[in-house]
């Protein structure tokens, strides 16, 4: 039996997360989106670093809500 593998489009970090912030949301694709930009990398930016702790920080003070 053959395993089903998902392959995201190629999105920049920071279009990703300038979108998550936008809005304020997540949802499920969001996230797997930005995992998929981040972990594509070898190392991130500043910037990048900044992006993901702001959006960590606004998840974690409910700044940003999940969605489905």
């Amino acid at each position: 039996m053959k395993s089903t593998q998902v392959c995201f489009p190629k999105f920049p970090v920071q279009q990703i997360a300038n979108r998550i912030l936008g809005l304020r949301q997540i949802s499920r694709v969001d996230q797997q989106l930005f995992m998929s930009a981040l972990l594509a990398k070898h190392s991130l930016s500043a910037e990048e670093q900044n992006l993901v702790e702001e959006i960590y920080q606004g998840l974690s003070r409910g700044w940003i809500r999940v969605v489905e």
